[in-house]
């Protein structure tokens, strides 16, 4: 990989989809971007890196999640703080 100093994978369980992001080593702010398949995953990756950041970079102390039997809800600080989830 000619110019590549890093190559992030990111791909769903089944393989169906994936993206490949390559970074040169010298730009912080350019990438190389590849996606397949029906899910934009690092479309995915970059609408949770954005909640993430607007709700002041949380640490997993803070996230929880509340199980039912007929699912489950991923929540923020408090089960009556929910975010949405993907996939």
């Amino acid at each position: 990989m000619e110019g590549v100093a890093s190559r992030l994978w990111v791909a769903t369980t089944d393989a169906t989809s994936w993206a490949a992001v390559d970074w040169d080593g010298k730009s912080d702010d350019r990438f190389t971007v590849w996606q397949h398949g029906p899910r934009r995953l690092w479309d995915e990756t970059e609408a949770a890196y954005a909640w993430w950041t607007s709700h002041d970079r949380p640490g997993p102390e803070r996230f929880g999640l509340t199980v039912t039997a007929t699912g489950e809800t991923p929540w923020l600080d408090a089960p009556d703080r929910p975010f949405p989830a993907t996939g």
